[in-house]
């Protein structure tokens, strides 16, 4: 076993938690403008399809700006994806992800003032044809059918399920479930989905929540040759890749558990906090600033620096010697 959970130091995080506010529930931030109505369920599954590699450790980050406002990463890929998605009533039906194209990508991602930053285009490309290809067969015009063949249930023992039904699209098959519980969790709190056994819904780990687990040491690198090559932001395997995905997961469900809270609120609040306060080069363990993205709904009375740098270990080090998420170039799960 390379990584391990930390079962007391969950438990610490999950106090400091408890008395720095407790958990909010978990939801999007409100958008001035989303898909169209006739697509909705298409674009959300479409776009968090494509949602992996957004800010790679190497390499530019996706970035540009939408209605007047610079935004990177998820921000931009999402935001542009609805204001495009406005101005063509083709995009994200079932014919249009079929024949989808890698130039088609990069002109919906291309940025008069920053240009094209949009990676792994073919890929992308490849997941949006094939989620296409996974509707046409089921003679699905949009995937609101799978929820009405799930009759709203996650998993079910003839499996027919939403996430047994999903998974058969590449994009969805992680064996970590990233996209699949995020994409859930949307559609949840878009208010689009209700679901029968939402205790199925996991948390959606992504490299944010990685890299603060790791700096936090609720999970931590047990094997010193896979840690000497995340802190030389070399190359993991996939199979090391998975099993910190899982750990980092695992340790959600059980500070979830513990504060009796659901996966899905813990991760809303561990994908906040980190998101924005614990970035890879530039972490707010002593200030904030004023240009801190944290929503105001956990902001709840503490100083204006990352909620756990008065527990966090990684808080006593300097920038280059804190632990960041593994890299993996390849991957299209996170």
């Amino acid at each position: 076993m390379k990584v391990k959970i930390q079962t007391k130091r969950c438990i610490e995080v999950a106090e400091h938690i408890r008395h720095s506010g407790g958990v909010s529930d978990d939801r999007e931030d409100s958008m001035k403008y989303n898909f169209p109505k006739r697509i909705v369920h298409n674009g959300w599954c479409a776009i968090v399809a494509i949602n992996h590699q957004t800010t790679p450790i190497v390499g530019l980050a996706l970035h540009g700006t939408v209605n007047g406002i610079k935004l990177k990463g998820w921000d931009y890929l999402l935001q542009k994806a609805i204001f495009m998605a406005n101005k063509d009533p083709a995009m994200f039906t079932v014919g249009w992800l079929c024949s989808v194209t890698s130039d088609t990508l990069r002109e919906i991602y291309f940025d008069e003032e920053d240009g094209e930053t949009l990676n792994q285009t073919e890929a992308r490309r490849d997941l949006l044809i094939d989620l296409g290809d996974f509707l046409r067969r089921n003679k699905w015009n949009s995937v609101a059918e799978i929820y009405k063949q799930s009759q709203g249930f996650i998993v079910k023992s003839d499996g027919r399920g939403i996430a047994q039904i999903l998974s058969q699209a590449r994009a969805y098959q992680d064996p970590v479930q990233k996209k699949m519980f995020y994409f859930l969790a949307v559609m949840r709190n878009q208010k689009l989905w209700e679901y029968k056994d939402i205790l199925n819904l996991s948390a959606p780990v992504n490299y944010h929540e990685q890299r603060g687990h790791l700096r936090l040491g609720t999970v931590t690198i047990e094997d010193s040759a896979l840690e000497k090559r995340i802190r030389d932001r070399q190359n993991i395997s996939e199979e090391d890749d998975i099993e910190i995905r899982l750990a980092v997961r695992r340790a959600i469900e059980f500070i979830a558990q513990y504060l009796d809270a659901t996966p899905s609120m813990m991760h809303y609040y561990f994908w906040n906090h980190i998101r924005n306060c614990c970035g890879r080069d530039n972490p707010h363990c002593n200030d904030c600033g004023g240009s801190c993205g944290l929503p105001d709904r956990y902001r709840t009375g503490y100083p204006a620096k990352c909620v756990f740098s008065n527990i966090c270990p990684s808080a006593l080090l300097k920038k280059e010697d804190m632990l960041i998420e593994p890299r993996l170039d390849s991957t299209i799960w996170q």
